[in-house]
């Protein structure tokens, strides 16, 4: 017997204020303030869309706004803004209204749960010097007399 996908949408001018978690895909076309979670499916921020909490997936489309931590196990794909910081297991991608305050990072994996985010970084982005660094560089290059 064929089982059709589950899937669940949080329309325009609906607010949840808690937790969501759902084992099936979802939608957010409205405002979640906590955090959003899927076990399975889709995880999608739509344009309107605002999520004020973390906010983790399978596949994860971020076209809303995000203020908190995304991460995916499998795909990414970012056209919106995040305020957070960004850690991915599998692909990401980013369009060309991607707007990111955030720092990303490659995991090798991502757990589900209580686990969340227990998973080993591997980061892209580095931290900017602080300026006693760009002293020492700087001071390093100037030959002494």
């Amino acid at each position: 017997m064929k089982t059709t996908p589950t899937f669940s949408v949080l329309n325009h001018g609906m607010s949840i204020h808690g937790d969501v978690a759902a084992d099936h895909g979802m939608t957010c076309l409205g405002l979640i303030d906590g955090n959003l979670s899927a076990t399975a499916g889709l995880l999608h921020v739509g344009t309107g869309g605002v999520v004020r909490g973390k906010v983790e997936g399978d596949h994860v489309i971020v076209d809303g706004i995000v203020e908190g931590d995304v991460a995916a196990r499998s795909t990414l794909l970012i056209n919106g803004r995040v305020k957070g910081e960004i850690f991915y297991a599998g692909t990401i991608r980013l369009g060309l209204n991607a707007n990111l305050e955030s720092k990303i990072s490659r995991v090798a994996a991502i757990g589900s749960g209580s686990d969340a985010h227990i998973f080993a970084r591997e980061s892209i982005a580095v931290d900017p010097p602080q300026p006693a660094e760009l002293t020492e560089t700087i001071t390093a290059g100037t030959p002494s007399t």
